[in-house]
């Protein structure tokens, strides 16, 4: 029988506040480089970064992703960048999201004068287009999606957004969160001139107190993005993004830890029987809790000084988000999962 959840949350937590494992968030646990901060020193006193700097950045950029630079346009972060491409054809288009997902796809329709339609995803919480529902889309729609996904960690399947970009005006690919080895979309930039990807190093690149994205496209679509009022990334943003690709090698390694990390909480969580996680191409993953309330697994684990976070969505009352941390983060885990096993 579970324990009834208001007397679990009335409790005070069992560690210090110093000792408790975030497994929230959707930044890279290990950080930012440490030449961030150096940077940030060094140019202490800037009020705004040069047009050289963001040109610098913009090459920096295109030599990373292999792309030549007239294809790429800096912004103030995936989230700025994500608004501002879904209106660059016009606010009253109709729009198409994909929940259930993450606020900055299904906030979109309130600032949008256009109709709103909702796609399905199947079973997977995978973007499920076939023939049928493409052919019925209105060709001048705009449509949104995450791949991967907040918080499902899922991808936009190939054939999907092929079948996307033959039936909307434009389709907007979010991969704020593909650092984490997904496979990238980008070369659909090439065969359509209606899609733009948007990534950022807020996440791999531990760049949340820094927004700092880049969206590529055809650059005639460019155009149309130039021309929605927007801000410029702000000079510590573009010093910081700098730095990030002057260490890059060693950013890069985190991120192959917090993958390996991913997996081994992966098969962690699919040993007990507490929770069952679903695959992601994220830093985090999707788990629905299989015995007891989820309430009262997430308030338990937050007395034992462990945080996941409650996805937002009533589609999905019933899952957790659980982040991929360092080693001893899943160890804590797995150790409090296995005691609140007992209680339920």
């Amino acid at each position: 029988m579970t324990p009834p959840v208001g007397r679990s949350a009335a409790r005070k937590p069992l560690v210090l506040d110093d000792q408790i494992v975030r497994l929230d968030g959707l930044a890279n646990p290990y950080g930012p480089s440490l030449a961030v901060g150096e940077a940030l020193a060094e140019d202490s006193g800037r009020p705004e970064s040069s047009g050289s700097r963001l040109r610098e950045l913009r090459a920096r950029v295109g030599a990373h992703l292999r792309i030549d630079p007239s294809w790429i346009i800096l912004g103030n972060g995936a989230e700025e960048l994500l608004w501002t491409a879904a209106n660059a054809l016009g606010p009253d288009l109709p729009r198409l999201v994909f929940p259930p997902a993450a606020p900055h796809e299904l906030l979109l329709p309130d600032r949008n004068q256009g109709k709103t339609i909702v796609l399905r995803r199947d079973s997977q919480f995978q973007p499920d287009i076939d023939l049928e529902s493409a052919s019925e889309l209105p060709p001048g729609a705009v449509a949104v999606v995450g791949s991967p996904s907040d918080p499902t960690g899922t991808l936009l399947p190939v054939v999907e957004c092929v079948r996307l970009c033959r039936a909307c005006r434009l389709v907007v690919i979010d991969e704020r969160h593909g650092g984490y080895g997904a496979r990238s979309l980008l070369p659909i930039v090439r065969e359509f001139d209606n899609v733009v990807v948007i990534q950022s190093l807020e996440t791999w690149g531990g760049l949340g107190a820094f927004p700092i994205g880049w969206a590529i496209a055809h650059p005639k679509l460019l155009g149309r993005l130039a021309e929605v009022p927007n801000r410029a990334p702000a000079a510590g943003s573009v010093i910081a993004a700098l730095a990030t690709f002057d260490d890059l090698q060693w950013v890069l390694a985190t991120v192959r830890r917090v993958r390996e990390e991913r997996s081994r909480l992966y098969r962690m969580l699919r040993k007990l029987n507490l929770v069952q996680p679903l695959p992601s191409w994220a830093g985090f993953l999707l788990a629905r809790v299989e015995r007891g309330d989820p309430e009262f697994v997430t308030a338990t684990l937050a007395e034992r000084g462990i945080i996941v976070a409650r996805p937002e969505s009533s589609a999905l009352s019933d899952y957790l988000r659980i982040s991929a941390g360092r080693p001893e983060d899943t160890d804590s885990l797995r150790r409090a999962l296995i005691e609140i096993a007992l209680l339920v």
